[in-house]
């Protein structure tokens, strides 16, 4: 079964198929995962999900690749090959061979005896080095504040309006008037007459003038970031006068190169 980012999460504990504890998931991506820097790995490493071989709670197993094997110690390793071994006799228990194929093996067998026991005499001095990881950081610069002020403006406009008045027109008497009825002849009395005019009622109603739209712009800058790396060196110094060092690239120089003096090659780090 092949898991992804969607079953690993940060938190998670790592362990090995031997049972070494790895770590814990600090970090997810798309084709792999990155474990935190503890004792098995001298800084944060990189994971493959396709090396997962079982996943549970906040538990997963992992196996470990010869390129993994690098970093363990000494100790380690003569762990990991007690395990191996372990394992090898239990599956051979299992599989019970024949005679013939048991006579087969017995020459492989020897040989890998063999070079287990010169791998077991090698000492491994693990070289390292620093890597610089650069990640990008948003922070909060500033605020842009836009503020909505209320402004009051005078307007002044002139409506025409009608008015009602009176005319006094005085008009001289006709001969036809001397038919006129004598009732309420000298009598006193008033007439009340309304007079009208029209007035200006203001109305105030709200509507939209303009929309004010911000629009965030990105631009790109250069910014310079320095940081010091450190890496180790090997020196070995002979009581016979020799001194070679080797970077941890393995270039190797030696002081006074003596071919058949005892070593793999002059000044050379296994």
């Amino acid at each position: 079964m092949r898991w992804s980012r969607n079953e690993v999460r940060e938190g998670m504990s790592v362990t090995s198929t031997t049972g070494e504890r790895l770590g814990k998931v600090i970090r997810t991506g798309a084709e792999t995962f990155v474990i935190e820097k503890g004792v098995f790995f001298p800084k944060d490493y990189e994971l493959r999900y396709d090396h997962i071989t079982a996943l549970g709670g906040d538990q997963l197993t992992y196996t470990l690749s010869d390129i993994d094997t690098r970093f363990r110690t000494p100790a380690e390793t003569a762990r990991a090959t007690s395990a191996a071994a372990a394992a090898r006799a239990a599956n051979a228990t299992a599989e019970r061979p024949s005679a013939s194929s048991v006579a087969a093996a017995r020459p492989v067998a020897a040989t890998t005896a063999s070079s287990s026991s010169r791998a077991e005499g090698d000492i491994r001095i693990p070289l390292r080095e620093e890597e610089m990881g650069v990640q990008k950081i948003a922070r909060e610069t500033g605020h842009v504040r836009i503020h909505k002020t209320v402004k009051v403006e005078e307007k002044h406009f002139t409506i025409p309006v009608a008015r009602e008045d009176v005319v006094i027109e005085r008009i001289a008497a006709t001969g036809d008037d001397a038919s006129l009825s004598a009732e309420g002849a000298f009598e006193e009395r008033t007439l009340d007459l309304p007079l009208h005019e029209e007035e200006v009622q203001v109305t105030k109603r709200t509507r939209v003038r303009e929309h004010v739209v911000v629009h965030p712009v990105v631009h790109a800058v250069e910014k310079e970031a320095s940081a010091s790396l450190r890496h180790e060196e090997a020196e070995i110094e002979d009581t016979r006068g020799r001194v070679s060092r080797s970077s941890a690239q393995g270039a190797s120089t030696d002081d006074d190169s003596d071919p058949g003096g005892g070593y793999g090659a002059p000044g050379s780090v296994r």
